[in-house]
C-alpha cells in the first residue's frame, strides 16, 4: 500500500494501522500547523476512538518508509553532537550512510524537516538519521533489523568515545551528612511549595565540580531533559541558602529572557544538585519523578565530563531549551496531572510495622501518597513492605545504633523524614504486681517506653527540616483506665504519654507537631491473643463478641480505624496544603497562599 510516495507497509507505527497512516502523512505536507491543532488532527486520524494516545512525534515516525521505526536519545551520540565541532565529528564517524540534520523542535517542525530529508535522499543507501542534540532514528522491514541498526549506531559512538576520551576518574567515596541532605531537601520543598522526594544519583570528583557546574549552563544532553531537570543544576557550596537563592535568581532571569508575558513561570527550585563532596541528588514530587531526575542527572554528568575532555560542551542555547520547557504541549501535560494525593512527596517512618496498627498505618499513609519505611524486629516486615516506595527494614528498636543506622539510610535514600509514627509495643497481662517478674517489667519499659525515646531522639534532627513535620505515638486507653494484672504495660504507656507531652512542648517552637492516640480494644493485633481476649471477657462477664463491641457505637474497632486517625493527625498542615506554612531561617512562620 502506498500514499504520497511512501511505502506504508502493513504494520503501521505507534499503533496506527496502514489505513490510518495516509492521514498522518497528509499532515506533514501542510505548510504550517500549530502544536495544539497537530494533536487534534492526529487524534482525528485514528479509526479506533479507544486507541492509546500517540506521541508528539507520530507524524515523524509515520514519514519513515518502513514498517518498523526505532527512536532513541543515545547518550554516546548526543555527547558527540553536543561537543565542540559536534557536526563535523558525527559526519566523520558515520560517513554518508547516516543523514545528519540540525536541531528543530519536536512536533510539526521536525515532521516538516524529516519530510524534506526523506524526499531528497535515497533511504535505501542510508542506515539512520541523526537529529543533532536530539536523537537517532533507525528503521527496517523487521523489528530486529531496525533494532540491530540502532545498536550499531550507538555502539559506533561509544567506540569512538572510548578511543578519544580517557577513562573518567572515579569519584571518591561520598558520605554526605544526612542532616545536610534533609536540610537541602526541606529547603527545596519549600521553594517548590510542596514536599519533594530526594534521591541519590551519582558522584563527581571534587576537583571537577567547578568546571562541570560551568559547562552545565550550556544546555542539557537532549532537550527533553530540560522538562525533567530544568536547564541547569544547583551547585551547592558551603552555604545552602545562598546557593538556592542564586539558583532561583538565575532561573527567573532565564525565564524572563524569553520575553513572553503569557508564559506562566514554573517554581524556581532545582531538580538536581551537586553537593560540596561531589555527591549528586535529584528532587521530584513523587518517587518515580525523582528517580527519572536522578537518571537524567547521571547521564548529563557523564556526557559533560566526556565533552570537557573533547574541548567543551555546546548544547542547545537557552532559547531552544526554554521553548521546550514551556512548550504548550508540555504545559498541557502538567495541567492534566490533576491534584496529587495529600501526602505525595512526604516520607513517613513507622516503628513497629509488621502487624496490627503499625501495618495498617503503613498502608493508610502509602495510599495517601507517602513513601513509607517500616521498622520492626519481625523480618516479616520486609516481605510485607517490598516496594521501592513501601520498604520494610528489620530493626531492633531497642538498639539505638540500629535505629540510628535505619534512619540515616532512610534519609540518604529519600531525602528526609516528615512523619514519624512510633507504635512498637508488647503486652504481658495476667501478673499482679506481687508476682510480676523483673524481666517482664524491664522488657515492657524497654519496648513500650525507652525504644520510643530512642526513635524520637534520632529522628528529631531530620524532622526539624521536614515538610509539615508530625510525630504520632500509639498509646493505650490503659493510661486513663488501667486494668488489674497490667502494671508493666499501663505504666510504660503512661510514661510514653508524658514523653509525648514533653516532646510537644520542646518541638512546637520548631513547627513539629507531636500527638498521641490511645486506642481501646483493637483486637486484630498481636497484643490480643485468644487467651488474653477470653480472660478479659470473663472479667467483665461478657462473651467475646460482646466484649469486642463494648463501646458507644457497639462496633468492633480494628487496626485500620486507628490508622485513619494517625493519617488525619499526620496531615493537618493547612488541610494538606504544604505550601501554606513556611518556616523562615529565624524559626518564624509566614503564610503563603499561592
Amino acid at each position: 500500500m502506498k500514499a504520497s510516495g511512501y511505502d506504508l507497509g502493513t504494520m503501521g507505527v505507534e499503533g496506527f494501522t496502514a489505513l490510518e497512516l495516509p492521514a498522518l502523512l497528509a499532515l506533514a505536507e501542510l505548510e504550517s500547523l500549530s502544536d495544539s491543532d497537530m494533536v487534534a488532527e492526529v487524534k482525528r486520524a485514528r479509526l479506533d476512538p479507544q486507541a492509546a494516545a500517540a506521541s508528539i512525534e507520530a507524524i515523524v515516525h509515520a514519514l519513515v518508509p518502513a514498517p518498523y521505526v526505532d527512536h532513541s536519545h543515545a547518550d554516546g551520540v548526543l555527547t558527540i553532537s553536543n561537543s565542540v565541532n559536534g557536526t563535523a565529528l558525527l559526519r566523520e564517524i558515520y560517513g554518508p550512510r547516516v543523514i545528519i540534520l540540525p536541531y528543530v523542535k519536536p512536533g510539526f517542525d521536525l515532521a516538516r524537516q524529516m519530510r524534506e530529508a526523506i524526499l531528497s535522499s535515497g533511504l535505501a543507501e542510508t542506515d539512520a538519521i541523526i537529529l543533532e542534540h536530539h536523537g537517532v532514528f533507525t528503521w527496517g522491514e523487521t523489528a530486529r533489523e531496525s533494532y540491530d541498526r540502532m545498536v550499531a549506531i550507538c555502539a559506533r559512538a561509544e567506540g569512538w568515545l572510548s578511543e578519544h576520551v580517557p577513562s573518567l576518574p572515579k569519584a571518591g567515596e561520598t558520605e554526605t551528612d544526612p542532616v545536610a541532605i534533609a536540610d537541602l531537601r526541606g529547603r527545596v520543598s519549600r521553594m517548590a511549595g510542596r514536599a519533594m522526594i530526594s534521591r541519590p544519583s551519582t558522584a563527581l570528583p571534587v576537583d571537577e565540580i567547578e568546571e562541570i557546574g560551568r559547562l552545565s549552563r550550556n544546555g542539557t544532553l537532549t532537550p527533553e531533559h530540560v522538562i525533567h531537570n530544568k536547564p541547569f543544576p544547583v551547585v551547592v557550596g558551603g552555604d545552602i541558602e545562598l546557593a538556592l537563592e542564586n539558583f532561583a535568581s538565575e532561573y527567573r532571569a532565564y525565564v524572563e529572557r524569553g520575553n513572553d508575558d503569557d508564559l506562566q513561570p514554573l517554581p524556581p527550585h532545582p531538580h538536581w544538585a551537586i553537593l560540596p563532596d561531589g555527591a549528586v541528588r535529584s528532587f521530584g514530587s513523587v518517587l518515580a519523578r525523582a528517580d527519572v531526575s536522578a537518571d537524567v542527572a547521571a547521564a548529563n554528568l557523564t556526557a559533560l565530563r566526556r565533552a570537557a575532555r573533547l574541548g567543551g560542551w555546546q548544547g542547545l542555547d537557552e532559547n531552544d531549551l526554554r521553548a521546550l520547557e514551556y512548550w504548550e504541549l508540555e504545559q498541557a501535560k502538567l495541567r492534566a496531572q490533576g491534584t496529587p494525593p495529600p501526602l505525595a512527596g512526604k516520607i513517613a517512618v513507622i516503628g513497629g510495622c509488621a502487624t496490627g496498627i503499625g501495618r495498617a498505618t503503613a498502608v493508610a499513609l502509602r495510599d495517601r501518597g507517602a513513601v513509607v519505611v517500616g521498622l520492626d524486629i519481625n523480618p516479616d516486615v520486609e516481605r510485607f513492605m517490598n516496594r521501592p516506595d513501601f520498604r520494610g527494614v528489620t530493626v531492633d528498636l531497642t538498639d539505638e545504633a540500629e535505629v540510628t543506622a535505619a534512619l540515616r539510610h532512610t534519609v540518604a535514600d529519600f531525602g528526609g523524614i516528615d512523619i514519624l509514627v512510633s507504635n512498637v509495643g508488647i503486652f504481658r497481662a495476667g501478673a499482679t504486681i506481687e508476682v510480676l517478674e523483673a524481666a517482664a517489667w524491664d522488657a515492657s519499659l524497654a519496648v513500650n517506653l525507652t525504644s520510643h525515646r530512642k526513635l524520637l531522639k534520632q529522628a528529631i534532627p531530620f524532622l526539624r527540616h521536614g515538610v509539615d513535620p508530625s510525630v504520632v505515638f500509639i498509646g493505650s486507653r490503659n493510661v486513663m483506665a488501667p486494668g488489674a494484672g497490667a502494671a508493666a504495660y499501663s505504666v510504660s504507656k503512661a510514661g510514653l504519654t508524658q514523653l509525648m507531652r514533653v516532646a510537644a512542648l520542646e518541638l512546637a517552637p520548631e513547627g513539629i507537631r507531636v500527638n498521641a492516640i490511645h486506642p481501646d480494644g483493637v483486637f486484630d493485633t498481636d497484643l490480643w491473643t485468644p487467651e488474653a481476649l477470653a480472660t478479659s471477657a470473663r472479667r467483665y462477664g461478657l462473651t467475646i463478641e460482646q466484649y469486642k463491641a463494648r463501646n458507644l457505637m457497639q462496633t468492633e474497632v480494628v487496626s485500620r480505624d486507628v490508622a485513619r486517625a494517625v493519617a488525619a493527625l499526620a496531615d493537618q498542615g493547612n488541610g494538606g496544603d504544604q505550601s501554606g506554612c513556611r518556616r523562615s531561617p529565624d524559626g518564624t512562620f509566614t503564610e503563603d497562599r499561592r
